[in-house]
């Protein structure tokens, strides 16, 4: 595990080299190639200078938002047999919510940016968003009423978001390391935002 680290250290700082980064992003290449790495997305956007573009690799998660509380009804029976039901005085009750509203997050990959080529052409100032955002599972609360002190158990989910806003200036064909976050999908394990950006001139 050390030794990992160590190298995963020395493979950041490489990263933030303008002079080693190709050769780290090769060492990358290396790690998925014998699977010691994995790639969670490749976003790849073409849009014109000064025009926005946005690319999504995402899924909608539907979840509940609001919640009405269920009933609980007490009944008893005589020695015949006649089921009554029977009136009561309760003080705290506890059960699962009615689900009453939902609303959905998207998951997954999104990449925003809006680039603008220099006038000699050398050069990319980029206005960019990436973006990754992950379930990480489900959590069940009790919310409890003020007057009647009844007790409603609701499940939320919960989310990771993985996010950078930034503005930059690359030249054509360079590489950038613009965030390392913990992975929450894989424990001990990095997420890294590398941008590459590529002037093509149309014919």
């Amino acid at each position: 595990m050390k030794l990992l680290l160590r190298i995963f250290a020395l493979l950041l700082w490489e990263l933030m080299e303008k002079e080693k980064i190709e050769a780290a992003c090769l060492r990358i290449q290396d790690l998925l190639d014998k699977k010691t790495a994995k790639l969670i997305g490749w976003p790849m956007v073409t849009t014109q200078s000064g025009e926005r573009a946005v690319i999504e690799s995402i899924g909608e998660f539907r979840f509940a938002s609001e919640y009405l509380p269920g009933v609980i009804d007490f009944y008893s029976s005589d020695e015949k047999g006649v089921v009554t039901k029977l009136p009561a005085n309760i003080e705290h009750t506890q059960f699962n919510g009615t689900p009453s509203a939902f609303e959905t997050r998207n998951t997954g990959v999104t990449l925003e940016v809006v680039p603008t080529l220099s006038v000699d052409e050398s050069t990319v100032t980029m206005l960019i968003v990436p973006q990754h955002i992950v379930l990480k599972g489900m959590t069940k609360s009790t919310v409890e009423k003020e007057k009647t002190h009844e007790k409603i158990v609701v499940e939320q989910p919960a989310f990771d978001t993985m996010k950078v806003t930034t503005n930059l200036v690359l030249k054509s064909g360079g590489r950038i390391l613009m965030g390392v976050y913990p992975a929450t999908e894989y424990p001990d394990h990095l997420e890294l935002f590398i941008l590459h950006v590529e002037v093509r001139k149309v014919p």
